[in-house]
């Protein structure tokens, strides 16, 4: 029985453990994947604890993933250009760190709005760690220009001057008279959480032809505030379970080598999020 966890904090919101269960069924896995919920100060402690307990490896959330960089023995490519951790494997006494974020953002915005990148123009809402992945990978997979919204200005320029070095892309932090320029617009705030109901757009802010990707999971109903707002704009989008599903199945790919599947991920984290709150 091979054992797996996340830990964040807080965790109790967290749909990775329902998420997972259901692909070990699904696919004949003898498994199981718990949450624990670790304090920052106490998160190599508690990765200690789970090598000392035998699992073969462990997701990262909120506030976990650049915290863990220093921890790791090896870094995958990927989590050291995006500079952040959400996979975990235990091998051999040593920790190799991952980061399914990114291309998990990428398959999902492709398989629920048809988006290619190459050559667009993108707008992310919100710099932090999943927004800066977000930017990062987008940048990666060819995006031409992006503007930046954040509250702190001064983090959403600091990432507009990293993609315009490292990526050459025509980056630029703005505000919202800006999100009509995009042909994609992210939502990586904490807008549709229940600590922040407010939409993190208003339909003015959308033109037709857009499609919005936000990476909120809503308590109770599948539409975000912004969703509903870029709705009224005749915008078409999605919320973020399919972007949690690729990065649950790309870490369990990474850990044991096998597919997950991503239909019964995905049914199980719908059917969760009615009963959520």
């Amino acid at each position: 029985m091979q054992r797996f966890a996340v830990f964040g904090h807080p965790i109790n919101h967290s749909f990775s453990p329902i998420m997972h269960e259901a692909s070990f069924r699904a696919i004949g896995f003898e498994g199981v994947y718990e949450r624990r919920d670790v304090p920052p100060n106490q998160l190599k402690a508690a990765l200690q604890q789970a090598e000392v307990e035998g699992f073969l490896g462990v997701n990262l959330t909120i506030p976990h993933k650049q915290l863990a960089v220093p921890m790791m023995d090896e870094l995958t490519p990927e989590a050291a250009r995006l500079g952040a951790v959400n996979t975990v494997l235990f091998r051999d006494g040593r920790w190799l760190g991952h980061n399914t974020d990114g291309l998990g953002f990428l398959l999902a915005v492709k398989a629920k709005l048809g988006f290619e990148p190459q050559g667009k123009r993108a707008a992310v809402i919100g710099c932090g760690g999943a927004g800066r992945a977000i930017a990062l990978s987008l940048a990666g997979a060819g995006i031409a220009d992006m503007v930046l919204l954040d509250v702190d200005a001064g983090r959403a320029q600091a990432l507009a001057e990293t993609l315009h070095r490292d990526y050459a892309v025509a980056a630029q932090a703005a505000d919202h008279a800006a999100l009509c320029r995009a042909d994609l617009v992210v939502q990586c705030s904490p807008s549709g959480l229940a600590v922040c109901p407010e939409p993190a757009a208003v339909a003015a802010d959308f033109r037709p032809g857009q499609v919005l990707y936000d990476i909120v999971i809503p308590p109770g109903q599948p539409q975000t505030p912004t969703m509903r707002e870029a709705a009224l704009a005749g915008v078409r989008s999605a919320n973020g379970i399919r972007m949690l599903v690729e990065q649950g199945a790309l870490s369990f790919r990474f850990w044991t080598g096998l597919e997950a599947n991503r239909e019964a991920m995905e049914r199980a984290v719908e059917e969760g999020m009615v009963s959520h709150d």
